[in-house]
Order: C-alpha cells, then structure tokens, then sequence
C-alpha cells in the first residue's frame, strides 16, 4: 500500500500559556514523546515505562483533550475483565517557545527537562542496541562549546527553532516522493540541543583555538584521516580531546579528574599534540616528578570526521567513537543540570523529534545540522567583537545528532 501523503503538518508547534503546565508534567512528557513514534495505549506504556495505569491513563485522555493525540484504534482489553482499550497516536509535537516555558514554574521545567533528556536517551540507546546508531555512514553527531553574547544566543536559537520546524516539511516532501516511486524510508531522530554549561567564559575561551570551522578544514590537515581516527577510538584519547576543548589541561590534572595511568596519559596527550589536535599552551615549572615540567595543553580543533574517513572505518571502531561522543555529550548535559545552569536561560534549546524521511531528505537534514555547526566559530567571533567584557558571554553546549532509529511505525506512517 502507497504511504499516505500529508499536504502539511496539522498544528505542529506551539502551545498555549494555559496547557504550558499540563505538558510540563514528566509523564505527559514521556507520553507525547513514546507515541510520536507509535500508536500505544495506556496499559502498553505502563508495561514498557511504568507508572500507575490509573494515573497513565488520566493523562492519555487529558492530551486527547488538549489535542495533542487521538484515538485512532479501539479494541478488546487484552487483561482479563477489561473494558475496550485505546490506542492513541500523536497528532501535535508539544515545542514550548520562551514565553510559555517561562509561565512553567522552575522546579516543574527541571523534571520536564530531565524527562525529554531520558526520552532522548532511550532512543539512542535503542539505536545502538538494534546497531542502526552508525548504519548511515553521512549520521550527523556533533557537540561543541562556545561562548556568546546575547544576540549570538539568539541567532543560534533560530537556527534551531527554524530546523525543527521544518522538520515536517522535510517528511512531508519525501512522503510526497515516496508515493510516486519505490524509494527507501528512513526512520530517522534528530536531536537538537543548545543550554549554558557551567565554565567561565574566559576559562572556555582559552582552553581552545576556537576560530576554525571543522567544516572549513579540508585534506590531512583538516577531518580526522582513517589512521588517526583509528587512533581516537581508545576513550582516553578521545576523553582527553573532548576535555582540552573546554579548559586547558595538563596530564597530572587529567588524572586527578577522570584516572587512567599517568605514564600512559602523558604519552596519550603527546601523541594528540603531535597528530596537531594539541599544543602547548604553557610550560609550569615544579611539576610533581622532582619538580620537572608541567605542559598545559589545549585543543587547536575539533575532531570532525567527513563521511569519507568515517566510513573507511570499521564499523566496530565507528561504534566505540560514537560511544565516546556520546558519553561526553551527556557528561555536559549533567553537569550542566548539578551546577543549575541547565534551565537557567529561559530561551535553551532541548528537542528530539522522530521523523519519517527519503534519502534526499535526509542529506538535506544533515546539511542543516552541518551548516549549524559550522556557524558556531563564526558566532563566537562576532560576539567577542561585540562584548565589552569576556565575563558577560554566555558558555553554551551545542548538541546536535541525526542517526537512523530501529523501524518502527512513526507518525507518517499511521
């Protein structure tokens, strides 16, 4: 059967001031994010995710109520006694914009927080376990820190708020497609983050040479070669790259913060320096070995791998590097919520949306996410040229990732 072909997304961002604190609510959260991807009824979220069927059942109705889902299936209660089942499907994303996530009360948008970042989580870990994660060698996973001025923040809000919505438009053009020929469905999450980490500006603008674009960077001086991609693999090495790009490290530091051998992780570091993802930013003199030397170092760039040496990689190798951007992401993601920086702008950026896509509309996602992070120095740039003073920028975590999801009914489907 030819896949049905939507002319538009009905109603798919925004909400109302008076449904901001109803949706707020963690486990209304959990729902609207677990049946944007499938039709599930009450008793099957409880099976899968918990809570109390009464409670989980009150809140299937209070967003059929607010339109946000729809019964699309009645059936005979699969326990024993029970009454007709519904299944419900996603008709509505729930995007709070600033206005209406101001009117939730702080402690509520902290667990909402929480409860998209879990939902999120779970689809990446989903992901990896049905090992679609890394199948498309063009995935996009991505995450880097800058510091910006107001008016920066804003602009890269945009980009965000603009590729989220037109996610739609993306699924609707390669339904559209779809239809006419036998091309391949997708399933496809795109994750979409942006929220101030807890570092001093000046803290993170020395720890790196921030002014070149990862995109801009072309041949063996530019995105990571099959050998050293191998080479980044080894989580220390990629810890350790990750780390120096925040603040400016040296190894005695590294191993007070995270382990590891000292032997090991110097040579680590001197290896990272003489690839050129490091450098020697400053010479201490008493270090701990007989009162020797000290090497700070920070990152002169990002390790960005172009579609060509990731997937001259093996897949087994591809897998552990995307594990480690992923653990890092996430390491940001938690401080940033214990330091109570997370929700501190009301503007942030947290989404995930599943979406249904062609191949040409999937490159085209990914060009979106590329061009975002390439923007990032650039931003940064301009904001240093505007702020009077270093210590009013705001430390930002960018996180963006488009990574094929296990098959599964999504919303375009049904």
């Amino acid at each position: 059967m030819a896949p049905v072909v939507r002319e538009k997304e009905p109603s798919a961002f925004g909400i109302s001031p008076k449904a901001a604190r109803a949706l707020a609510d963690p486990w209304r959260l959990r729902i609207l994010a677990e049946v944007s991807i499938r039709p599930l009824s009450p008793s099957e979220f409880a099976e899968e995710f918990g809570g109390d069927l009464t409670h989980i059942a009150r809140c299937f109705r209070q967003l059929a109520k607010l339109g946000y889902i729809e019964i699309v299936e009645k059936r005979p209660g699969r326990r024993r006694g029970a009454a007709i089942e519904h299944v419900y499907r996603a008709i509505r994303r729930a995007h709070f914009d600033a206005f209406t996530w101001e009117s939730v009360p702080r402690g509520e948008r902290d667990k909402a927080s929480r409860e998209i970042i879990s939902s999120y989580q779970d689809q990446i870990k989903e992901a990896r376990e049905a090992g679609t994660f890394d199948r498309e060698s063009d995935r996009h996973l991505s995450w880097d820190v800058v510091a910006l001025d107001r008016r920066a923040w804003r602009e890269l809000g945009d980009s965000l708020d603009r590729m989220l919505e037109a996610l739609p438009e993306f699924e609707v053009a390669a339904n559209r497609r779809l239809a006419q020929s036998d091309g391949e469905r997708i399933p496809t999450v795109v994750g979409l983050a942006s929220f101030r980490s807890p570092e001093k500006p000046s803290e993170l603008l020395e720890g790196a040479l921030r002014q070149q674009s990862p995109l801009e960077m072309t041949g063996v001086e530019s995105a990571v070669g099959s050998t050293f991609a191998k080479a980044l693999s080894n989580r220390w090495r990629c810890k350790i790259v990750a780390e120096a790009s925040i603040r400016p490290l040296s190894p005695s530091q590294f191993v007070e913060e995270f382990g590891g051998s000292m032997t090991h992780i110097s040579r680590c570091f001197r290896e990272l320096a003489a690839w050129g993802f490091l450098e020697v930013l400053e010479e201490r003199r008493g270090g701990r070995r007989g009162g020797g030397i000290e090497r700070i170092y920070r990152s002169t760039r990002r390790a960005y791998f172009d579609s060509g040496s990731w997937e001259a990689l093996p897949e087994l190798v591809r897998d552990e590097i995307s594990l480690y951007f992923l653990e890092t992401f996430f390491e940001r993601v938690t401080e940033a919520i214990e330091a109570d920086t997370f929700d501190a702008e009301i503007d942030r950026h947290l989404s995930w949306r599943p979406v249904t896509v062609d191949r040409q509309a999937w490159s085209e996602i990914g060009e979106g996410l590329d061009s975002i992070l390439g923007s990032l120095p650039e931003l940064e740039t301009r904001s240093l040229e505007r702020a009077e003073e270093v210590e009013t920028l705001i430390p930002t975590t960018v996180g963006l990732a488009c990574f094929r999801s296990p098959s599964r009914v999504s919303r375009s489907d049904v």
